[in-house]
């Protein structure tokens, strides 16, 4: 399934005469209506990707997981129970969630982008200069990259971190006690 381009409108067109209100596209997705999946595709299939994106570090990866959640969306939108408002926390978290069951169930993909290649093979002068937050982040662990992304970025907490991976909390306190040292000593230009 391509990823939209772009698409962030509150009421997306059915067809050229009916707007379609989030609530009535849900409804419509639950009953199997895949004009209206499309739509929901459009409106957020860029954050679905964007978050994959982030989690698997892979962008085949993440086309992987939009399409997965994509296909299983209708089945999974009877278990929301939220308002429309909060929709796009809720299938962010779900998107969160699939790209955590692809990391553990070992279907990765095995592609390395041009631009990482390169910047394993550049020079290391003026690292701190180059040295981003997000690059500093990349070079974590994927335990600790992923216990930092999911409370720092996501706003899950322990208990719910120790869930989606199958470890206790306090592993989850100590992966990411852990994740923020290693990134203070990355800024700083320590290893």
């Amino acid at each position: 399934m391509p990823r939209p381009r772009n698409g962030t409108a509150a009421a997306v067109t059915l067809t050229a005469d009916v707007v379609v209100s989030l609530r009535d596209r849900l409804d419509l997705t639950i009953a199997g209506d895949r004009d209206s999946l499309g739509g929901l595709f459009v409106l957020y299939g860029d954050m679905v990707f964007a978050v994959a994106r982030r989690y698997t570090r892979c962008s085949a990866d993440a086309e992987d997981v939009t399409q997965d959640l994509f296909v299983r969306l209708p089945m999974a939108l009877r278990g929301f129970t939220g308002a429309t408002a909060t929709f796009p926390a809720w299938l962010r978290r779900v998107a969160v969630r699939q790209a955590l069951v692809l990391l553990r169930s070992g279907r990765r993909r095995r592609e390395v982008s041009i631009d990482g290649v390169a910047s394993l093979v550049a020079r290391a002068d003026h690292v701190l200069d180059r040295l981003t937050i997000q690059k500093a982040v990349t070079l974590l662990s994927e335990e600790h990259r992923t216990v930092f992304l999911l409370r720092e970025l996501e706003g899950f907490d322990h208990r719910e971190i120790a869930e989606a991976l199958g470890i206790s909390v306090a592993n989850s306190e100590v992966r990411l006690h852990r994740a923020r040292r290693q990134l203070r000593d990355l800024l700083r230009g320590s290893t």
